[in-house]
């Protein structure tokens, strides 16, 4: 395994977010990554922020109880690096404290046992509702903050909340993982390794001939042979698939066997526009990784998730050509890479329809 490094811009709101910004500093350098990140926020500082994200691989932001310092603009600084980062299209992860009202009364310990009465938060999934019964000497939570905190929950799909800093650890450990598997990114390869990695690319090289080769050899017989099949025939396929458990992974093969109709099902949700033939096995991988973890289980009962799911080459050939030969998906041409593009046809997608 390649010795790799990925680098990871921090932003937070402010000093208040120090205890935080601690924790997920030390535990990304305990799991192998670099982390960069400004604390202290001017406008000097924006174009190195700037430059820091362009040169990423992934965007943390964190955020507690406050919006923090703005810019000349009215715009908080982590809000302008949030906005940046999407503008640059970097994965983003978001932790924030899941009762920021509560993290804001820690802030101001001595105002505890004057409060009469106990503001409370409730967060569900997309929606922040302070219940503002403080007192005069309780925060308030800011308007500004309340937006930019929905928003993220709103805009962002890898968005956690946490209780306490024990708590973003662990859960830093675990997403993090997760998203390196989601949003696969080249990162830093150590010199020494180079020839490793070229030595992988030359022989991926030769594989991809092979089964182009094959593929030729088999392009016309097998599509002639090929008999239709109705929608409930079922079809039986292997796939290679990580699953962890415990912190490691395991790499095993696996046998699933499906219907024509769910199979139909899944890709008619892409294809009802024109796609590259390359996305094939990106739908029905990324559906193997919804799906498998039961799979898994009955092998490793204690697996707690599944990654980099890959359908035998085989049986992936087998659908596509059994797609064109009923005539639920044909080519359509090429674009302007020269890749073959493929469609619904007119069946396909009254066959989709009718499937629940």
């Amino acid at each position: 395994m390649l010795d790799k490094r990925y680098q990871v811009f921090v932003s937070s709101s402010g000093e208040e977010m120090r205890p935080e910004r601690t924790v997920i500093m030390q535990t990304l350098m305990s799991m192998g990554f670099f982390s960069w990140g400004l604390e202290q926020r001017s406008p000097l500082g924006t174009a190195l922020a700037r430059r820091q994200i362009e040169e990423c691989d992934y965007v943390l932001l964190l955020l507690g109880s406050q919006y923090g310092a703005c810019s000349s603009s009215g715009i908080g600084y982590l809000h302008l690096d949030y906005i940046y980062a999407v503008t640059k299209q970097k994965p983003i992860i978001v932790f924030m404290h899941a009762e920021p009202l509560r993290h804001a009364l820690a802030l101001q310990p001595d105002t505890l046992s004057c409060a009469t009465t106990t503001a409370t938060l409730a967060v569900d999934d997309k929606h922040v509702a302070p219940l503002q019964q403080a007192t005069q000497h309780q925060p308030r939570l800011d308007d500004k903050f309340l937006a930019f905190r929905q928003q993220l929950q709103r805009d962002q799909d890898q968005v956690f909340c946490y209780q306490n800093c024990k708590d973003l650890e662990s859960s830093l450990r675990s997403r993090m993982l997760q998203l390196l598997e989601r949003y696969p990114v080249v990162g830093w390869v150590r010199p020494q390794n180079l020839q490793i990695l070229q030595d992988e690319i030359d022989d991926l090289k030769i594989k991809l001939a092979q089964l182009r080769l094959l593929l030729n050899q088999q392009q016309i017989d097998p599509f002639l042979q090929l008999p239709e099949v109705q929608l409930d025939e079922l079809f039986r396929f292997e796939y290679q698939i990580h699953a962890y458990q415990e912190g490691n992974f395991k790499e095993i093969v696996l046998s699933r066997q499906s219907n024509w109709r769910l199979i139909l099902k899944v890709l008619a949700q892409h294809f009802s526009q024109p796609l590259p033939e390359a996305f094939f096995p990106k739908i029905i991988n990324d559906e193997l990784n919804r799906v498998a973890l039961s799979d898994v289980q009955q092998y490793m009962p204690h697996a707690q998730f599944v990654a980099r799911a890959q359908i035998n080459v085989r049986a992936l050939h087998t659908i596509k050509l059994q797609m064109r030969k009923n005539e639920w998906i044909v080519p359509v041409g090429r674009d302007d890479r020269q890749q073959m593009l493929w469609k619904l046809t007119k069946l396909g997608e009254e066959l989709a329809a009718t499937i629940g």
